[in-house]
């Protein structure tokens, strides 16, 4: 188990975006690792109206369960590795290990015995460094939807939001503030 403050910024970008920032970068689609976010909610939305996301993040034959909450700068992130046979459990009944994610999600008054499985949302992601920090390049395919994003993770909100708009500058590209990726998958499930 482990805890940390995620500080990110991304934007949308178009398809021709992506793929000329990948060819700025000297980078190819082939970099990516593909990664499978499955999320989890109850029918109430329990987290949606706590602002936090709960995700077992599937990549490289590891797995991880994530919850994502507000915290006074960026997200508290509070992973738990588990193995494919828990995650099998979770998916099938929504049942969740003990441990400190649980723990966490206690604390935020989520009702664990109601979550469920919703979906998975997949993204081809390639991280580089850069600036001090991490530059991300999402592809992510969910439900009938593919859509592209550039995110930097850096030290602070300023280091973040200064560096992305600096680079997106740089190519002629104007910032798309954009909902995180388990938002993006809520809505087009409940557009659907």
């Amino acid at each position: 188990m482990s805890q940390e403050v995620e500080i990110e910024v991304k934007s949308m970008i178009t398809e021709q975006s992506y793929h000329e920032l990948l060819r700025a970068f000297r980078l190819v689609e082939e970099d990516a690792v593909l990664q499978h976010n499955h999320y989890f909610e109850t029918p109430s939305f329990s987290l949606k109206e706590a602002g936090s996301g709960l995700r077992i993040r599937e990549k490289s034959r590891t797995y991880t369960l994530t919850l994502k909450q507000p915290h006074k700068v960026g997200k508290l992130e509070t992973h738990q590795t588990i193995s494919e046979d828990i995650w099998i459990q979770a998916k099938e009944t929504g049942k969740l290990p003990s441990g400190q994610v649980k723990a966490q999600l206690e604390l935020l008054s989520i009702p664990v015995n109601e979550l469920q499985f919703v979906g998975t949302l997949s993204t081809k992601r390639i991280e580089v460094e850069y600036e001090e920090g991490n530059l991300c390049f999402d592809q992510s395919s969910y439900f009938d939807q593919i859509d592209y994003e550039i995110e930097f993770e850096g030290k602070s909100e300023e280091h973040a939001t200064n560096t992305l708009k600096n680079l997106l500058t740089t190519y002629q590209l104007d910032l798309i503030p954009t909902e995180n990726k388990v938002r993006r998958f809520f809505n087009r499930k409940n557009s659907l």
